[in-house]
Order: C-alpha cells, then structure tokens, then sequence
C-alpha cells in the first residue's frame, strides 16, 4: 500500500461527473443522502456534513460555547488542526498525557489537569483506536465539560459496541484526500443533541436558517443572518 496514494472507483468518478452536469454542484440532494447514508450504514448520529474536519471541531467549540479564556484539554499526539482548532476561539489548548500503549490521550492525565477555566474535552481517537470513552465522559459531567471527539481516523470504528458518533454530545470525522473515505477534502460533526444539530446547520451556511426563512415579495429567500456562520 503507498501512502498517501488515494483509491478512487470507476462509479465513484462516474457519480462526480454526473453531480458536475447536474448544475448543481453544492448543498444539494447528494449531500442530504450522503449524511442519510452515514448514518444508516455506521450509525452516526445526526451528521452535518461540512467542508472539512478542522470546521468540524471548530464549529463543535462554538456551539458548546468555548470562548477566549477558556481551555480545552487534548493529547499532543495529534494533527496540528485539533490545537488550531480551539485557538480559533481564543482558547488555550492544554495537553494531556497520552497512555504509551494505544498512543490515546490518559483519561488520569486529563483528571490532573481540569482547572476551573476548563471548558471542554477533546480526545483523539489515535489511529482509528477508541479512547476510553467512558471515563472521559464520566470526568466530563463532573465536571460539567463538553466532550468533542475528534474521529478523524476513526469513521467506522465502535466503542465498547457502539459507534463513534454515538456516544459523546460531539464527534467529529474528516474526509480529507487520505483518509479511509475521501470526498476529497470534507467532514462531518455529529450531534447526540437535536437542538446542536439544527445550529450546526445553520452555522454552516452563513447562520441563515434556511429551513425557516420565508420568501420575499419578490420570491426570493430571505437572507437574515441571525449569527455569524460558516461556509
């Protein structure tokens, strides 16, 4: 196998250019049945799909209200983009140890280093292995933290026979050009909440609830913003 050497089937490119002389190249019917399908084939819960995994834990951050000040705990063995992601708020990142024989974040090392400016937990599942989800969830409601799983190796993967993606108020996947499903470059964030996922949806075109937005005398849609958003 070489690496970084991406797969790509006879179907797969015949779907693309089918979507490419389709006229409609964004947020249509195919994005809907993708997010329909990764929920009925891995038994994701409620997933969003989004331009990258970064967005996804950046949006995740916003939508459990981590600001600037804050910190949120992760593992240094991880992509640059877990950090980044909780700068973008203006948050501090404080690492955690990791356990030496499955390269995950130590759910011990996390309980040393909650303080009363911690406001979310974010372990990486190294390598598509589960963190011991269990116990970080339990940290985090004594704690009263928000858990964002970042799955990005791990679409596909259970956790004590459960997927990931069902189980923390969070998770979120990366489809970037490596990864085990590729659209190239993309993501997804779940939400266990049904309340996080109509926000995340709208955070993710512009802040504009399009599912409610009435029409104008002209027709048209009405774009109110009623929050900053993403696109």
């Amino acid at each position: 196998m070489t690496f970084n050497w991406t797969t790509v089937s006879e179907q797969a490119i015949a779907n693309a250019t089918a979507t490419l002389r389709s006229g409609f190249l964004s947020e249509g019917k195919q994005v809907k049945r993708f997010e329909d399908e990764l929920a009925a084939r891995l038994g994701l819960v409620r997933p969003v799909a989004l331009n990258s995994g970064t967005t996804a834990l950046h949006l995740a951050l916003v939508l459990a209200g981590v600001k600037a000040g804050d910190e949120v705990i992760i593992p240094p063995q991880t992509f640059i983009a877990t950090g980044m992601a909780v700068l973008m708020q203006g948050a501090s990142p404080v690492f955690a140890d990791i356990q030496p024989h499955t390269g995950n974040i130590d759910p011990e090392s996390i309980r040393e280093k909650i303080t009363g400016r911690t406001k979310a937990i974010m372990p990486v599942h190294w390598a598509g292995y589960p963190c011991d989800l269990e116990e970080i969830n339990e940290l985090a409601r004594a704690h009263n933290l928000v858990v964002v799983e970042d799955a990005a190796h791990a679409l596909g993967a259970a956790y004590r026979g459960k997927p990931i993606g069902a189980i923390s108020r969070f998770t979120a996947f990366s489809f970037q050009a490596i990864k085990h499903l590729t659209t190239g470059d993309g993501g997804a964030l779940c939400c266990l909440r049904a309340e996080d996922e109509k926000r995340a949806r709208i955070r993710r075109w512009f802040g504009i609830d399009r599912d409610n937005s009435a029409p104008s005398s002209l027709g048209e849609r009405v774009y109110d913003a009623d929050e900053l958003g993403f696109k």
